[in-house]
């Protein structure tokens, strides 16, 4: 198992959503993840040697490497069956504007192009983890372009840590530009044919990310229009509640910030209710 999946077994076992979450106080206690899926590989499609940081596998004096195991290396080997495609262990569908997989699934993401032609899609679902994912627009006049940032803004007092955050401090296309607004648009128009769309958790965004790619580390051929890299999550960090969870996609790391501080968001549905 990669080190990506042993992190998020290990964490939804223990029933914290992310490490520093998980402390003594009543106020810090989450309940268990819910995974309706299997837990997707890191997309790494590399070995390193002593010189070469990619290079091919295997590399006898660094045996057992991250590329060797898991549905990457099944991938590469031409041993994986997929529902849909993908980079690496990654399997992907296109989702139409009404939740239905697009007709044509081979076609580049085209400004000008439509659903009809497989030149534009409105979702992805992830056929390994069960998950359907928000896709950005680019038009930035869209309620849902990729070029918008919200601030971190929950009023609920069992999922914001403590401090709600801040109202409306985002740039963004649609009127209000908080986290807690664009959920709410994005469910009043029952984007892809639902409207149980949220933010996602730690795990969940950090699943999207493919560690072979950098600016972004992400599978650009199903998710377009997101160059920009800091992505909040739905989590506070329980030390400091104050600050956001988010997932940085120029490469795939994790850190927290101000929930003033205007970042950009990707809804999710599925999984964890």
């Amino acid at each position: 198992m990669q080190l990506k999946d042993n992190l998020q077994a290990t964490l939804a076992l223990s029933g914290c959503l992310f490490l520093a979450a998980c402390s003594g106080s009543d106020t810090d206690k989450v309940s268990p993840l819910i995974i309706t899926g299997a837990l997707n590989d890191t997309g790494s499609t590399a070995c390193s040697d002593a010189e070469e940081a990619a290079t091919t596998c295997p590399q006898a004096e660094f045996p057992e490497q991250d590329a060797e195991f898991g549905r990457d290396a099944q991938a590469q080997n031409q041993k994986l069956s997929k529902t849909g495609a993908g980079i690496a262990g990654f399997d992907w569908l296109k989702l139409d504007q009404n939740g239905n997989p697009s007709v044509v699934q081979d076609s580049a993401w085209n400004d000008l192009g439509s659903e009809h032609s497989g030149a534009r899609w409105s979702c992805v679902m992830d056929n390994v983890t069960q998950l359907m994912w928000e896709v950005k627009e680019s038009d930035p006049e869209h309620p849902r372009a990729g070029t918008n940032t919200y601030t971190w803004y929950d009023d609920r007092v069992d999922h914001n840590g403590g401090v709600e955050g801040a109202a409306n401090g985002g740039n963004c296309s649609s009127g209000t530009c908080d986290t807690k607004s664009y959920v709410e648009m994005v469910n009043r128009d029952g984007l892809c044919g639902h409207q149980d769309w949220r933010m996602p958790t730690v795990e969940e965004l950090s699943s999207l990310v493919v560690v072979s790619k950098v600016i972004p580390a992400l599978d650009t051929d199903y998710f377009p229009n997101a160059k920009q890299p800091r992505f909040f999550t739905a989590q506070s960090n329980a030390m400091d509640p104050t600050l956001a969870w988010y997932v940085y996609f120029s490469d795939g790391s994790v850190s927290s910030t101000n929930k003033a501080d205007p970042s950009y968001v990707r809804l999710v549905r599925g999984g964890q209710q």
